[in-house]
């Protein structure tokens, strides 16, 4: 998988969790604090962070740190 068909997966699945907005927002708010930082890496981190919480429920993901 190429890092964008991972970003999009991640936020496939923030869309299947009804949580699409509030995912977007928060990648946003990082991306505006941190904007060297990669996006990809930014989109794990908020998706890890969702999971966490239990608003995006656990299933398999490949990141690409796994691909």
């Amino acid at each position: 998988m190429t890092n964008e068909e991972i970003v999009e997966e991640l936020y496939w699945s923030a869309h299947r969790a009804n949580v699409f907005t509030e995912f977007s927002v928060r990648v946003n708010e990082i991306t505006k604090l941190t904007p060297s930082r990669d996006k990809i890496d930014i989109v794990e981190e908020v998706y890890r962070e969702f999971r966490s919480n239990g608003l995006i429920p656990t299933g398999r993901v490949v990141t690409h740190h796994q691909a």
